[in-house]
């Protein structure tokens, strides 16, 4: 089984990180049970879902998706 830390955030969502995987995922790469050894309660942040999608200027001009018209 792979190694996940579950991480819930300020806003109540969770997400579950692998923290390691094991040997049949590396073969197969085909997602096992997994098996939870970690709990974090992150209460200062929110998930990415949850955060703005307001980016600073520097970062629309590095956005692949951006379509550029000059």
């Amino acid at each position: 089984m792979c190694d996940y830390t579950q991480r819930e955030y300020s806003c109540g969502h969770l997400r579950w990180i692998a923290s390691k995987w094991c040997r049949e995922y590396t073969v197969t790469h085909k997602r096992c049970q997994p098996n939870v050894t970690h709990f974090e309660y992150r209460k200062d942040d929110i998930c990415g879902d949850c955060k703005s999608k307001n980016y600073p200027a520097w970062e629309e001009l590095i956005r692949p998706n951006k379509q550029v018209t000059y």
